[in-house]
């Protein structure tokens, strides 16, 4: 049998011997709308988060999904604010955001704030001057708050928050460590992180402990998008010519990319993915991952009734640009 598997298919699995239980543990991801996401986000380094950012509040206002929380997963100081101002920006300024409390890791300011530091400082939002809450607590309570197996979680920067999350202990939100309230409460994860079907990736890079970590321990099946599915998908030249030039998101390409320029899109997919599923768009591939906890390169194994899962390249990726051109205008 191929290794890319649809979701018509659970029934031949079946038939060919896998385990029933097991393929009903770790089915394949079919969003049901609107989809309650929480996204954690490195805001910063890449535009491609300010134009994920875009795309879900689009999705939003589509009916597509529930933005639920969103969190920071850097050290950075401008992270949490330039998540809030883009909220303001879009009319959502009521939505939790958290950030990671760990000092030291990405924040310097001349490499990882591009445009982040500039968002937060020029447009309205809560933290310019105050600090966002933690966003291990800001997941613990969320989680808390939210349906039994309703939350996706969709991952586009490195991964301490996660592993942060799994290892926290019960507290005055859940009686839950951080393992079973992601076990009871989140429906499935997804990463843009790795390189498939092996090879190595900023995100896992940046932080290979806790990509590692994740990849091994997390609760629930895990959908990645590679940095092969993003890399041919460039977005952004339409923000410079439909956009007026106040925009933050905007602002945010014109300040990593150049006026006019455009990106790889590799987190503006997981956002999409996370709405729709990847049936109109990729091929998925079942398995297991390996990261290496030292250098973050990470390995796969085929697997049908595997719990990992990774999109591959089926659409063209000039038909999906312009799909995400449009969402982030």
């Amino acid at each position: 049998m191929s290794e890319l598997v649809h979701v018509g298919q659970s029934a031949e699995l079946v038939q060919v011997g896998q385990n029933e239980e097991l393929l009903e543990q770790n089915e394949l991801y079919v969003p049901a709308a609107p989809v309650r996401i929480l996204l954690d986000t490195d805001i910063g380094p890449d535009c491609d988060d300010a134009g994920a950012v875009a795309v879900l509040h689009a999705l939003e206002r589509a009916g597509e999904v529930k933005i639920a929380g969103m969190m920071h997963c850097t050290s950075s100081r401008w992270g949490a604010g330039c998540l809030d101002a883009l909220n303001v920006y879009y009319a959502r300024e009521g939505i939790p955001v958290g950030t990671l409390k760990e000092p030291g890791f990405l924040d310097d300011d001349s490499v990882h704030a591009k445009y982040n530091k500039g968002i937060t400082l020029q447009y309205p939002n809560r933290y310019r001057e105050e600090e966002a809450p933690d966003a291990v607590a800001l997941y613990r309570q969320l989680l808390a708050e939210a349906p039994d197996g309703e939350t996706v979680i969709v991952a586009i920067g490195p991964l301490p928050n996660l592993q942060l999350l799994l290892e926290s202990g019960a507290d005055a939100y859940s009686p839950l460590s951080g393992l079973e309230l992601a076990a009871r409460k989140v429906k499935h994860l997804i990463v843009m992180g790795g390189h498939f079907p092996e090879g190595a990736e900023w995100n896992f890079q940046m932080h290979p402990a806790s990509a590692a970590y994740v990849c091994e321990h997390w609760p629930t099946a895990i959908t990645f998008t590679g940095f092969e599915i993003g890399i041919d998908i460039h977005t952004g030249s339409r923000l410079f010519t439909d956009l007026p030039a106040e925009h933050p998101v905007r602002q945010s390409y014109a300040w990593y990319v150049g006026e006019g320029g455009t990106r790889h899109s590799w987190d503006l997919t997981a956002v999409l993915y996370a709405a729709r599923g990847y049936e109109s768009y990729w091929e998925l591939v079942r398995g297991h991952i390996s990261v290496n906890a030292e250098n973050g390169a990470n390995t796969w194994q085929n697997d049908p009734a595997g719990r990992h899962g990774y999109l591959k390249v089926k659409l063209a990726p000039e038909q999906i640009a312009e799909l995400l051109d449009e969402l982030m205008l």
